[in-house]
């Protein structure tokens, strides 16, 4: 029995050795047959923008404020002008020249008349008007000269009829002597009058008198 026993056993555990087989490894997976994995579209968030600032310029160094002085512009200058005093025989007017001195308070126009109020250097000439003369102002306007006198030449004129003439003559030929002015026209303190001391009539303005300087 024990002979029947041991070759059966062995041959059992041959068997059974035998069926014992290491695991079979999983098959190659074909890449072209099977479809690739695929990932899922995921757009980049984009960056956020950066904005960059110009520099600031800097500010400029700061300049001490200096005071300047204020230097006041006075215009003033001279000019020779031509101007007429009787003679002392009272026959004529004689032409001279005179230097006048313009600037913001006087024009040439008045300063040419009030060069008539001082003595004349020439010895043969004379002063026609009063001591006590003054002259308000002088304007110039459309060819019109007008000659405000004060007041104080009807109070202390006493040439008569010729020494009226020339006082006036002396006045009119001295301002017609400037290219732009054609006529004079005489008032008193700012008041039109007929006449100066009652010999002529000055109620409309003057020309020239060229013929006392002939």
């Amino acid at each position: 029995m024990k002979k029947f026993l041991m070759p059966a056993m062995l041959a059992l555990l041959l068997l059974t050795s035998g069926c014992e087989q290491p695991p079979a490894e999983p098959p190659p997976v074909d890449t072209k047959t099977q479809p690739a994995q695929t990932q899922p579209d995921v757009k980049p968030e984009p960056k956020p923008e950066v904005k960059l600032e110009p520099p600031k310029p800097e500010p400029a160094p700061e300049i001490p404020k200096t005071v300047s002085p204020v230097v006041s512009e006075r215009t003033e200058k001279s000019m020779r002008v031509k101007v007429y005093y009787p003679d002392d025989s009272g026959m004529r007017l004689v032409e001279v020249e005179r230097e006048i001195i313009v600037n913001d308070k006087t024009d040439k126009y008045t300063a040419a008349v009030e060069a008539l109020l001082d003595e004349p250097d020439e010895d043969n000439l004379t002063r026609i008007f009063p001591k006590n003369a003054a002259i308000h102002s002088v304007t110039v306007a459309n060819g019109t000269a007008t000659v405000d006198l004060d007041g104080g030449i009807t109070k202390g004129f006493v040439g008569g009829s010729t020494g009226e003439e020339f006082l006036i003559g002396s006045v009119v030929d001295t301002l017609t002597n400037f290219p732009e002015v054609t006529r004079v026209k005489f008032l008193v303190d700012g008041q039109d009058i007929e006449t100066l001391s009652g010999h002529m009539d000055l109620s409309t303005p003057l020309e020239r008198m060229s013929s006392l300087t002939e």
